[in-house]
């Protein structure tokens, strides 16, 4: 159920009961209007929104940019994926994608397919699947599996004598992983390491990506040292990482470890985690730039030695088969699948907060003209992204953390003595994430007030009088306006939102001439303004470069 934040009885409440009613009057989910029905579709055939000229209003979200847009070369986007030596033939059937877009496919390798013999290493296959996937018009990122039983040579134990651990969780029985510490299996491990880089496949330019793991109960090869330990005090760990500094000289940016270690980070190495479908988590967490200000406001320090190396940055978003409402997942994502497309996008802005460059996707997805969005904004600086934004949110973490708010991306807005605003409409969480105060298992996400101000970082908009268009996603409730109101090549000037009502999301688009360079009546870049009473309820702002 959607509500107003503290204001109970406020127009904005009223609109939002008319709204679920006629929600339910159109058999549509209530909990989660503004972002359609749960279908499943193929990524290849997304297709983007169209770009159109001249101020205009749309309903819904717009995820347009000028059709002459390219990928940045140094944005991935995982397509597919591969986990084990039987499914390699289905990489001669990967989608075409029709869309402007880099895309991988993320294959697994386990060392007992390559050295099944101690010492006799065959690549030959990993070979052959980056030349079929290439072929397809793929790029590959390679992960070699070592670390479980399953997956590593038997003659670690049978010749060895190798121990091994298994873990439980919950009185499960999970994965058994050998013992990485273990001098032996440490050393068959760094040959593993240096025979792969003698194989040329690492500087391979079809290679975009090498992942470098630990181990882990579930699938293995995962995060970057042992659990609950600083990875960067562990002798064994740091030279695992150096094993991969010597066969990368050159291209050490294509490594990507599976947890944040600063040992590796000074390499060069990036980092690829894995659960941004629950978007609040890794708040704060200085490693990788997040960063919570006095006001609550996430921010992101772009000076972080991960950004400033423009290092391998992933993140996965996933996790949106039925499967996952079901027993068999512990119902991780409720009861039924009508948050999912919520949740989808949610976690893809959150990936694009955290600056990602390699954005991993199910062979699917919820928003058809997100994905092909996603393709042209990862990988991206200030300087060198089409578009900056502003989504205008709101949630609670646990302990002392409290309100986090937006989430940015050179695009900032910021309360001060007049320009108060307040958290609107309540989406309730399927889930109760774990960073989450209890009780507030809700977000935002929209904001309101009389004046609501937003500056454009200088590095995004250099110099004077720039053609932008400004993209306003809004909620039309009451009949009126409210203005939007900017520094332009004319000084002071401002446009008219008219709102007749009608209960939905839209997105309002002004083609405009800024100089964000003179502030004129503020400190403001530019401001959405009530007018007669009627406050603007504002959810996300995008400004694109023309």
């Amino acid at each position: 159920m959607i509500l107003k934040k503290r204001i109970l009885l406020s127009p904005l409440f009223l609109f939002i009961l008319l709204l679920q009613f006629s929600l339910k009057a159109t058999g549509q989910e209530v909990e989660y209007p503004f972002w359609g029905k749960y279908v499943k579709t193929p990524n290849g055939e997304a297709k983007p929104d169209v770009w159109m000229t001249g101020d205009h209003i749309k309903e819904g979200w717009d995820w347009s940019l000028p059709p002459n847009t390219k990928a940045s070369p140094k944005g991935l986007i995982g397509m597919a994926r591969v986990l084990n030596s039987k499914s390699l033939h289905s990489l001669s059937q990967l989608p075409k994608v029709n869309f402007e877009c880099n895309p991988i496919v993320d294959i697994w390798f386990h060392w007992n397919t390559i050295e099944a013999v101690e010492g006799v290493y065959d690549f030959s296959p990993i070979k052959n699947a980056i030349d079929v996937a290439a072929k397809r018009g793929y790029g590959s990122c390679i992960r070699l599996m070592t670390s479980r039983t399953k997956s590593a040579p038997d003659w670690l134990k049978s010749k060895y004598q190798v121990p091994s651990i298994r873990s439980q969780k919950k009185g499960i029985e999970r994965e058994e992983n050998y013992d990485l510490a273990n001098p032996l299996f440490h050393d068959k491990y760094r040959a593993l390491i240096a025979a792969f880089g003698k194989s040329g496949i690492p500087a391979m330019k079809e290679v975009k990506g090498l992942y470098v793991g630990y181990a882990s109960p579930s699938l293995g090869d995962e995060g970057i040292g042992p659990h609950g330990v600083d990875p960067d005090t562990v002798q064994h760990v740091r030279e695992r990482l150096d094993a991969w500094e010597a066969i990368t000289k050159g291209f050490e940016y294509k490594v990507y470890m599976g947890g944040n270690s600063n040992y590796g980070f000074a390499k060069g190495f990036g980092v690829r985690r894995g659960f941004v479908e629950m978007y609040l988590y890794q708040i704060p967490s200085p490693e990788i730039g997040q960063i919570l200000d006095k006001n609550g406001y996430l921010v992101l320090n772009e000076s972080c030695p991960l950004i400033v190396k423009e290092a391998l940055h992933g993140e996965v978003n996933e996790e949106y088969d039925e499967r996952w409402a079901t027993a068999a997942t512990q119902n991780r994502y409720g009861n039924s699948t009508d948050s999912f497309p919520y949740r989808y996008f949610t976690s893809s802005l959150r990936m694009l907060q955290m600056r990602v460059n390699l954005a991993c996707y199910p062979n699917f997805t919820l928003i058809p003209a997100m994905i092909p969005w996603m393709s042209l904004e990862v990988g991206r600086t200030a300087k060198t992204a089409p578009d900056a934004w502003c989504f205008l949110r709101e949630s609670y973490l646990k302990g002392n953390a409290g309100a986090v708010k937006n989430f940015e991306r050179w695009v900032f807005q910021r309360d001060s003595p007049g320009y108060e605003t307040t958290a609107v409409v309540k989406i309730n969480q399927a889930n109760k994430m774990h960073w989450v105060e209890p009780g507030k298992y809700y977000d935002y996400i929209a904001r309101t007030g009389d004046k609501i101000g937003f500056t454009v970082d200088t590095n995004f908009l250099k110099g004077k009088k720039q053609k932008v268009a400004i993209k306003i996603s809004y909620l039309d409730e009451g009949k009126g306006e409210w203005l939007l109101s900017f520094n332009g090549a004319k000084g002071t000037e401002s446009r008219s939102v008219k709102c007749l009502d009608s209960k939905k999301l839209l997105t309002t688009t002004f083609f405009v001439e800024a100089d964000f360079n003179q502030k004129q009546n503020s400190s403001y870049d530019f401001e959405c303004l009530a007018q007669k009473g009627l406050k603007p309820i504002v959810s996300f702002v995008r400004i694109v470069k023309l």
